[in-house]
């Protein structure tokens, strides 16, 4: 009994932790560790693990309701967001079946200093790179092992996509 009461508390302790501990930023290393992951309940254990706010059913239903009218089939979602000084942040893991089926994930953020640079050092040289410094803008794509890596930059956002190569 007493080894249960003082398991429960110990238990009662960790959790409050987990639930209080800082979110983590964004790496590339975390961004790839959440992307590979073979199913959306994998992805949503990995993507929880950053402590951001979880994305609801609400917040995405409209995205869903327009992918499943172009997909033709289903599509299970996973999604998290964050808000801080620097700007919001977003990430969603998606597998869909269907004529198009695939799986996917996009990372969007304000702050995307140094993602490119970790993506290359990562993924070697992008196959395809522009800049354009009149718009500031910047993109590099690569193809490895089927799956298609994207970097766009607009100015101070970026958005980071993975999915199937076509």
């Amino acid at each position: 009994m007493r080894v249960t009461v003082i398991s429960s508390i110990c238990a009662a302790f960790l959790n409050v932790g987990a639930a209080t501990a800082m979110p983590l930023d964004m790496t590339v290393d975390r961004l790839l560790n959440i992307c590979e992951a073979p199913t959306v309940r994998a992805a949503a254990g990995k993507g929880d693990e950053l402590g951001w706010q979880r994305l609801t059913g609400a917040e995405t239903e409209e995205w869903r309701t327009s992918f499943v009218g172009y997909n033709g089939g289903s599509v299970e979602l996973v999604g998290w967001q964050r808000t801080q000084a620097g700007g919001a942040e977003s990430l969603s893991f998606w597998i869909a079946v269907g004529p198009n089926g695939h799986k996917a994930c996009a990372y969007s953020t304000a702050r995307p200093a140094g993602f490119l640079d970790a993506l290359s050092e990562r993924l070697g040289a992008p196959d395809s790179l522009e800049k354009n410094d009149a718009i500031e803008s910047t993109s590099a794509w690569w193809t490895r092992d089927e799956i298609a890596f994207s970097f766009v930059q607009v100015g101070s956002s970026a958005l980071i996509s993975i999915g199937p190569s076509e």
